[in-house]
């Protein structure tokens, strides 16, 4: 009856009959609804908990304000106040949260992994907001709430995220990826752009980066000059443009730096962003030139030296490609290399005395040289870094070993093998091996059996390591 009512009287929109998914899908984005007196309900309980935020009270502070946040997930003040009391309570702890917090947050984080699998983003908001409370700095848990926040059409609270994101760990390359990505959605260009900036310092030479980098570029000059763009060819060709008084204007994306660094010389990152135009083309004796006038005009800082030095190495890199490896000039190409990356790496241990890793990559340098007194000097203090004990060991034995000192290799030699984690494997079977010819030669056979033989378990293709096996075997029989 009622389809027989509907073909008599008029023909049903298609977009009609698919109007129940697509509500269905917008109820998921949708934010809770919050009525007047609730509202006026949770302020009360924000005020309460803000109270006794400043009063210390941080444990019944944060059980309040996370009531509010769960209840309004896009509410900037809500956020903020839970934010900034998480950041109070674990200000010892900054940037890890709660002792145990990888055991807590095993509940939340695998409830809103799962609410965002199925796009139930009022789900993920309450399930991520009650892992923060935990770690307010939690990369996964945090992404979660960036994902989720966004998808309801929130702006301001995904911002909050990123930021905090940032602030627990704002030199980590997949942390400033994944910012850089959201705050380009969020069209804030230019945070997305020093997130990428910090992407290319950290992993120089990575073709994506590059791209996105002068993507970025071209965005920002775009934006912030004087022209508005009406179209745009690609990144090689030329902007075509209307200035304000509404002249068509065309340009390269160079052109328009260079105009730009004319106007405001003392301004470093246009240096950064034409420097960045030329890197992507392998370019680098412009972009050397132009980051060379960026530390004439501007200072060493805001990482123009630190991009300068980069962009010298890689110079020199390419230089080198292009020489057959086995000719005098290569060798010469070598010896400059090495001698200019050494002063390279000097000047950054002066800048930055407390990055123990740049301390390692001076050490190597050093080691390349020959200078193995001085090399041992730098490797002993980046061996302080955790993420450098291991490898710095490895150098330490070799340089020891090196002036003869073979007791001492020995022992670093084992303790590179304590420390330089399985995931390494190439430097752990590196350092089995130089412990095991090393024991060899001080006749220590049965020694150098065991670290042979456990290098053979890793590795039994690992160079020589079948004939050195045999070989200790042949001589341990000897010496019974």
């Amino acid at each position: 009856m009622a389809k027989k009512k509907i073909e008599q009287n008029e023909t049903v929109d298609a977009a009609s009959v698919e109007a129940p998914a697509a509500e269905a899908a917008n109820l998921k984005a949708a934010p809770p609804e919050i009525s007047p007196a609730r509202r006026k309900q949770l302020q009360k309980t924000f005020d309460i908990g803000m109270q006794k935020s400043g009063q210390k009270s941080y444990d019944y502070a944060v059980e309040l304000l996370l009531q509010c946040a769960i209840a309004d997930p896009g509410n900037v003040q809500y956020v903020k106040g839970l934010l900034d009391t998480l950041r109070a309570k674990y200000e010892k702890t900054r940037g890890k949260g709660h002792p145990m917090a990888f055991l807590k947050m095993m509940g939340p984080k695998g409830a809103a992994k799962k609410a965002c699998a199925k796009e139930e983003w009022n789900a993920a908001a309450e399930a991520g907001a009650k892992g923060l409370i935990w770690n307010p700095w939690d990369f996964a848990n945090l992404k979660f709430l960036v994902t989720a926040t966004m998808a309801m059409g929130f702006t301001d609270v995904p911002l909050l995220y990123l930021r905090t994101m940032l602030e627990g760990a704002p030199k980590d390359i997949a942390v400033n990826r994944f910012c850089g990505e959201k705050l380009e959605e969020l069209d804030r260009v230019n945070d997305a752009y020093q997130c990428w900036r910090r992407v290319d310092e950290m992993k120089p030479g990575d073709p994506e980066v590059e791209r996105v980098l002068t993507r970025l570029t071209v965005a920002r000059t775009i934006r912030e000059t004087g022209y508005t763009a009406e179209k745009a060819k690609d990144a090689k060709s030329t902007v075509v443009a209307k200035n304000e008084s509404g002249a068509t204007v065309e340009m390269t994306h160079e052109e328009l730096l260079e105009h730009q660094i004319s106007q405001q010389p003392k301004n470093f990152s246009r240096y950064i962003e034409l420097a960045d135009i030329y890197i992507q083309v392998e370019n680098f004796t412009k972009a050397e030139d132009v980051l060379t006038r960026g530390v004439e005009n501007c200072g060493p800082g805001d990482g123009l030296q630190d991009k300068l030095e980069d962009v010298q190495i890689r110079r020199m890199r390419q230089k080198m490609a292009r020489v057959d490896r086995n000719s005098e000039e290569w060798k010469t190409l070598r010896l400059e290399m090495n001698e200019t990356e050494l002063g390279i790496w000097k000047n950054r241990c002066e800048r930055y005395p407390n990055n123990l890793g740049f301390k390692y990559d001076l050490g190597l340098r050093y080691q390349m040289k020959g200078d193995n007194d001085e090399a041992i000097k730098q490797f002993q203090i980046s061996k302080k870094e955790p993420r450098r004990a291991g490898l710095s060991c490895l150098a330490l034995g070799q340089c020891f070993q090196a002036i003869k000192q073979y007791s001492l290799a020995m022992s670093n030699f084992h303790e590179a093998i304590e420390k330089i984690p399985d995931r390494d494997a190439e430097n752990k079977k590196k350092a089995y091996y130089l412990a095991g010819k090393l024991a060899m030669a001080l006749k220590e056979y049965e020694q150098a059996n065991d670290f042979l033989t456990q290098l053979a378990d890793m590795d039994f293709s690992f160079k020589d390591v079948s004939e050195l096996l045999a070989k200790v075997e042949q001589l341990r029989n000897e010496q019974i």
